[in-house]
């Protein structure tokens, strides 16, 4: 009986020594610099990571809206309806608007999550923090062509993208297979959302001394767009504070200049006690709050539990904004994307935060108003931005347009470069043909402008001529989806 209780013992001994050795092997043939998966996050590594880099934010002193939870001020201990208690959106907005800077403190509200993902082929860990506010309240400056627009709606969403990279805690970049308590997280590179899709998120990268603790975020005036403040000097620097990575540098603007090169006189200073500050801590004085830090989860989670129907949920959140106004701009608070966070890509290659070229990559639709001969158009545009600052962007686009005369396809190339936020040049050729065996072609030269409005877009062009399109000079209205 000994002997065959030892001999399983040296089986088993045996057995464990081959796993070791297989284990080690693997190990020492990983190749230089490879890191292993992230483990999955439990809920309580989540919060762990949350309340550790949990952002400072930085609002100017007249700023009326703070982040609060888009139930707000839902009221489920009475015994009415719970959605009868969230109101419209004007009594919603009336209601907080009147509230004291100390109550607004009380409903102060910022939700997180993070997932793994992988960012240069290497995993690191994205740490969102989402910010809902009731009410968007701003003007924006359109510069070349001197108009103001109204661009307040109620319900705005923003964000802040941390991207944490991960060391085991003896040094060692990652060692096999840790668990989340065995690994300590620093921030690699910070986004901050400024207007997302339209203008390019502000970020910063930590290059040589990552961040392993919370970060200042300046809070624009109305409008809720975020840039970091990593010296804590009350002022947006191009470059100190971080960068977009695009030719338009949006920064923080209080008074909504949209020029593409930022300045800081485009915010007011949030220094000597001139700023509302928030943070995950206790209170410590009259102008320092503090807010609750809550899961996506959780909030998706309540308004499930609610049930809303889609014509509810409009009710109760969305102006009644006219269908044209809309394409034009005028937002009507968009309940279906200004609520709750977007579903995370998680394990992907994506950090969750949009690219400013999705918004140039797009199918179209409108007229095309040449002075002799008008017609209507269908095409595609896609863009691949450049990051340099003097290189201008390069736009192919591909245009059938049928006139009174005749039909055409024009294939483009373009170049074109940003004048400021909502207007942009474009040169380049077009090929005109009005046959698909190309039997007859024309090549134009062609150099215009073009604002956005909302989803619409106003250009005029001006082209050279030939014997199939004698127009120079052409105006367009369409409609970018």
């Amino acid at each position: 009986m000994i002997r065959a209780d030892l001999r399983a013992a040296l089986q088993t001994l045996a057995f464990l020594g081959i796993l070791t050795g297989s284990i080690a092997l693997h190990a020492e043939t990983l190749p230089s610099g490879a890191h292993p998966t992230l483990p999955k996050l439990t809920l309580v590594e989540q919060a762990r990571l949350a309340a550790q880099f949990a952002p400072v934010l930085v609002f100017h002193p007249d700023e009326q809206y703070f982040p609060t939870s888009p139930l707000f001020p839902l009221n489920t201990e009475t015994s009415k309806s719970p959605l009868s208690t969230l109101g419209t959106p004007e009594s919603r907005i009336e209601a907080y608007r009147k509230l004291p800077l100390a109550e607004k403190g009380k409903f102060a509200t910022v939700f997180y999550r993070a997932y793994p993902a992988r960012v240069s082929d290497e995993p690191v860990v994205v740490l969102e923090y989402w910010f809902y506010y009731v009410q968007n309240d701003y003007r924006v400056r359109g510069n070349i062509l001197p108009f103001w627009m109204d661009a307040s709606h109620p319900n705005d969403l923003e964000h802040i993208h941390l991207v944490l990279r991960a060391e085991s805690r003896d040094g060692l970049k990652f060692s096999l297979g840790p668990a989340p308590g065995d690994l300590q997280y620093a921030v690699n590179e910070a986004y901050a959302s400024a207007h997302e899709g339209k203008i390019p998120a502000n970020r910063y990268k930590f290059r040589d001394t990552p961040q392993q603790g919370p970060t200042h975020f300046f809070v624009e005036l109305g409008s809720h767009a975020l840039a970091p403040d990593i010296n804590e000097d009350g002022h947006f620097v191009a470059g100190e504070d971080g960068d977009s990575g695009s030719k338009v540098l949006w920064g923080i603007r209080d008074h909504g200049y949209t020029w593409p090169q930022y300045r800081t006189s485009f915010m007011d200073a949030r220094t000597n006690g001139n700023a509302l500050v928030f943070s995950y801590e206790e209170e410590r004085d009259g102008r320092q709050l503090s807010y609750e830090l809550v899961p996506v989860d959780s909030l998706l989670e309540r308004f499930a539990e609610l049930e809303m129907t889609e014509k509810q949920r409009e009710h109760a959140f969305e102006n009644q904004v006219f269908w044209f106004n809309r394409m034009f701009g005028k937002d009507n608070g968009r309940s279906g994307k200004l609520l709750m966070p977007p579903p995370a890509k998680i394990g992907g290659n994506s950090i969750g935060v949009r690219s400013v070229s999705s918004n140039e990559r797009h199918f179209m639709a409108g007229t095309v108003l040449n002075l002799d001969d008008p017609g209507l158009f269908a095409g595609g545009r896609y863009s691949f931005l450049t990051r340099s600052r003097y290189l201008p962007d390069l736009m192919l686009q591909v245009d059938g347009v049928v006139t009174r005369r005749d039909k055409y396809l024009s294939p483009q190339v373009l170049l074109s470069y940003p004048i400021d936020g909502i207007t942009k040049i474009m040169v380049g050729q077009s090929l005109v043909t009005n046959s698909l065996s190309f039997d007859k072609v024309q090549w134009d030269w062609v150099g215009g402008i073009e604002v956005r409005l909302g989803d619409m877009r106003i250009s005029a062009a001006t082209r050279s001529v030939g014997p199939l399109r004698t127009s120079a000079k052409e105006f367009r209205l369409f409609y970018a989806f």
